[in-house]
């Protein structure tokens, strides 16, 4: 076959970041060629992200970037795969008359047999709803050329927060087995990859389906004891399922990165509940608590959503007394986004879209405020950092244990003769709002 070359765009989570390496896995072993180069490409496969307004604008910006790629050269393909795609394949068949085949999440390993069908001018759709066997097989996938990897341990949701189109674009919880992803972490470790990050849309539910009980723990402990890893950090986790043999795990286990991600959405007992979150004020408090107890050099992350259907302005003072009470280190804040299908789609009033960007501008300023000041405290401190990258002013950059990749902010190192995918002593010179500047320490 002459050379084909496709060109794989990702956009959204990590989730997707992971479908988009088994989709370049697939397209190898079919015979194409991948390139980012995009005035050469024969075959465009965007992954698309379709959860909230924001994500799914910029799909669809997307998608009409290449579209009119396309029309530049019309032997080129245009697949549209992913969320977006799982969600509303037929809409983007009416609209977009341009795209050449829609590509459902659970049908990523027919990526080939597609690209082979539309290259012979046939327009096809594979969209078909996530099935339990297929959490089971073998992930093939293309491991990016970095330190860190994500390793999606499950897939799906059964949670229900009334704000969330998961379910329905994703399916119900489904967890794959701790041997298929040791297996997996084992081959990571054989492409450099030194951390690996945890992602499910609840990570602390792992388990449940397949065991009869949640086994994040477990699964913690297996991947640990893999040669070659050094940092394992725990993604996306929910209060309500927190259990007393994990925390132990994260506190003792010196590869565990001392780092939480905890999406809490807000503090309001009355949108809580409206939410389905199943978890109160009083219950968050308590396990904040006990967590930067019981976990020395605790860095917590967390998210929240501002403009929820009948949030007052009482709520939203409350969140902010309660972001100001807890000084989270890490806080991404998000606008509520209506989706259709969702039961608070129809709850009553929803905020105008000007009340929920000034909420949001109020809250984030205040942790702008809590993270620079955190971060000033970090000056003087020698941190291990694993390095990522070259950095043009500063020499280098990384992360410590406290900040996840792609989501908080980097450690820039002065030195040279560092190479990346190492970990390297530095200590903190300078404070940033967000980022860290420090100078390598003599070995």
């Amino acid at each position: 076959m002459k050379d084909i070359r496709v060109s794989v765009i990702t956009l959204g989570c990590p989730k997707n970041e992971v479908d988009s390496d088994t989709i370049k896995w697939h397209l190898i072993e079919s015979g194409y060629e991948l390139t980012e180069e995009l005035g050469d490409v024969d075959i465009f496969v965007i992954n698309t992200c379709g959860f909230i307004d924001q994500a799914k604008a910029e799909s669809l910006d997307q998608i009409w970037e290449i579209v009119r790629l396309k029309r530049e050269d019309k032997a080129r393909r245009l697949v549209v795969a992913g969320c977006l795609a799982q969600r509303y394949p037929d809409q983007l068949w009416r609209q977009i008359p341009e795209i050449d085949a829609i590509l459902g999440i659970a049908e990523i390993k027919n990526i080939g047999r597609l690209c082979d069908q539309i290259r012979k001018n046939k327009r096809i759709g594979l969209v078909s709803p996530p099935k339990k066997e297929q959490d089971h097989e073998e992930v093939k996938r293309v491991i990016p050329d970095r330190p860190f990897a994500y390793l999606r341990i499950a897939d799906g949701c059964n949670n229900r927060c009334s704000y969330c189109s998961i379910p329905m674009i994703r399916g119900p919880y489904r967890s794959r087995s701790i041997e298929s992803l040791v297996s997996e972490t084992e081959f990571m470790t054989g492409k450099g990859i030194k951390e690996i990050n945890l992602i499910a849309q609840d990570t602390t539910l792992y388990g449940l389906d397949i065991y009869r009980k949640p086994q994040v723990a477990s699964l913690l402990s297996s991947l640990s004891g893999i040669h070659g890893i050094e940092w394992i950090r725990l993604l996306y986790t929910h209060p309500a399922h927190y259990s007393d043999e994990l925390i132990e795990i994260i506190a003792s286990n010196p590869k565990i990165c001392k780092y939480l991600d905890m999406p809490l959405q807000h503090i309001s007992d009355r949108l809580l509940s409206f939410m389905n979150r199943k978890v109160t004020k009083k219950q968050i408090m308590r396990l904040i608590e006990k967590l930067r107890k019981q976990i020395r050099h605790l860095t917590l992350r967390t998210t929240f959503l501002v403009g929820f259907p009948g949030e007052t302005e009482s709520d939203f003072n409350e969140l902010l007394d309660f972001v100001e009470e807890v000084r989270f280190d890490r806080v991404g804040i998000f606008p509520y986004s209506r989706e259709e299908d969702t039961k608070a789609y129809h709850l009553r009033p929803q905020i105008p879209s000007k009340k929920k960007q000034d909420r949001w501008d109020r809250l984030l300023l205040l942790q702008h405020k809590i993270s620079l000041e955190k971060n000033k405290c970090k000056v003087g401190e020698n941190l291990t950092v694993l390095i990522e990258g070259k950095s043009e002013e500063n020499g280098y950059f990384g992360r410590s244990q406290a900040e996840a990749p792609e989501v908080d902010g980097l450690i820039y190192i002065k030195g040279d003769k560092i190479k990346i995918g190492d970990f390297v002593e530095v200590k903190i010179t300078e404070a940033l709002d967000y980022d860290l500047v420090g100078q390598r320490r003599k070995p």
